[in-house]
């Protein structure tokens, strides 16, 4: 396969305008042709109006891309809504170049749609080449790296096409083989921290491309989960677009039986556990994503294996998941936790959630950080929401229990909350006991 050089870079992100290069000329009177490509999960369908008027770039699923319509190259007005409905998700005038083209690329999680616009008319390169920029449209994974290689190959042996790519940041236009390549996206420096992992990305001889990386968070009956991995889409110059979208989900095993019991657990044919003693809180794992995700394992207590099983498990592709097994070590119970890892949205605070792994008799939990509500009767084997907190370097954290005020004869327990990060406050241990609870506060991201 072809090495890879990068060229002059071509992109700039300015606001939720994306401007690449272009041949188009001056901005004299006339229209341009402009198109809309729907890269928003969040959204089934879309459409496109352009200065007040509806459009037959209409009707997108994610992925899909409309046809041109023309639009005065004057401050002409853009306005995006959902299919069947007339309120605005997104608008913006936009000055375009006369007889250019433009896709207008919506992007971002529901309730929060966002724009960028890509200018159409690059020059090709050779033949045998083709023109590749990253574009990354999912703020909430960070900052990635993006791979392309052979089907086959180590991961461990290949180098980036892009390097630290940021939310709302683009590469430039990278020179490489035409080909056909699997697409592998990792967090920044980490190989082993895989975002993303599909096959079949095709990039034509002389052909200019843009591929996108787009947040992957899901709406699940349980509430939002994700925001570590991506989805991408890729959108040929004046040609079709490909949606190249995840199939996995993390998935974590958080163990909490009475007794320090030793919980192994499965999950859609995995290992997730394996001898974990209670209490105990493990890393994440990629699994396939299924509607219909096979749960169980057992717990060891006093020299005698328990089994235990639930329901088959949706597992969302894209998600993030907290599977807890709690309660009597000769009883174990399950909850499956969708878990909402996306990034404060007030990068100078933090946010923060209670999760009760408590055991013995029901009791709900309270939380408070510095004398401020983030949880309240919190039930065993649940979770608060995230609540966005003041980032403090001398939090003091209070968790009470029903009937139990004051649990802590220690008194407040006091941690360094950092601007722009998650943190998950676990409570462990015997609520029928009388000696203080464990609790860690584990720092998400």
């Amino acid at each position: 396969m072809r090495g890879w050089m990068r060229v002059a870079a071509m992109v700039t992100l300015v606001g939720t305008t994306l401007f690449s290069g272009c041949n188009g000329g001056t901005s004299t009177a006339g229209t341009a042709s402009l198109r809309l490509l729907n890269a928003s999960p969040g959204y089934p369908a879309l459409d496109l109006q352009v200065a007040g008027v509806s459009t037959s770039s209409s009707n997108l699923g994610y992925g899909a891309v409309g046809t041109y319509v023309s639009a005065s190259n004057a401050g002409v007005s853009t306005v995006v809504t959902a299919t069947g409905s007339t309120a605005a998700l997104s608008t913006a005038t936009r000055t375009l170049t006369k007889d250019a083209h433009y896709t207008l690329v919506a992007y971002g999680p529901s309730g929060a749609l966002k724009s960028a616009l890509i200018s159409e008319d690059v020059v090709a390169p050779v033949a045998g080449l083709a023109a590749l920029n990253v574009l990354n449209l999912a703020p909430d994974a960070g900052a990635v790296d993006v791979y392309l290689t052979g089907n086959a190959d180590d991961l461990g042996n290949a180098t980036p096409i892009a390097n630290a790519v940021s939310g709302s940041g683009s590469t430039g236009y990278i020179s490489l083989g035409a080909g056909t390549y699997r697409l592998r996206v990792t967090g920044n420096g980490d190989k082993s921290d895989l975002r993303l992992d599909v096959a079949g990305l095709v990039l034509g001889s002389a052909q200019v491309a843009t591929l996108m990386l787009t947040q992957s968070s899901v709406n699940v009956p349980t509430g939002v989960a994700g925001g570590v991995l991506v989805n991408s889409v890729l959108l040929v110059q004046q040609g079709a677009a490909t949606a190249l979208s995840n199939n996995q989900a993390r998935v974590r095993v958080v163990s909490a039986v009475s007794g320090n019991g030793v919980v192994t657990a499965n999950a859609a044919g995995s290992r997730l556990a394996d001898k974990a003693t209670s209490p105990s809180i493990g890393n994440y794992t990629l699994l396939p994503a299924s509607a219909q995700a096979a749960v169980g394992g057992s717990v060891l207590s006093g020299g005698v294996s328990y089994p235990w099983s639930a329901p088959n498990q949706a597992l969302v592709a894209g998600g993030d998941y907290t599977m807890l097994v709690w309660g009597d070590a000769t009883k174990p119970q399950f909850t499956l936790i969708a878990d909402d890892n996306r990034y404060p949205s007030v990068t100078t605070r933090s946010n923060v959630r209670l999760v009760n792994a408590t055991t013995g008799a029901s009791t709900a939990l309270t939380l408070q950080a510095n004398l401020f509500p983030i949880a309240n009767n919190i039930a065993q084997g649940q979770a608060s929401s995230y609540v966005s907190v003041a980032a403090d370097a001398a939090t003091a954290l209070n968790i009470d229990a029903t009937g139990k005020f004051g649990w802590y004869a220690s008194g407040p327990i006091g941690v360094k909350f950092v601007a722009k990060a998650l943190y998950t406050v676990f409570v462990f241990g015997d609520s029928a006991s009388t000696s203080t609870p464990q609790v860690q506060v584990r720092q998400e991201r």
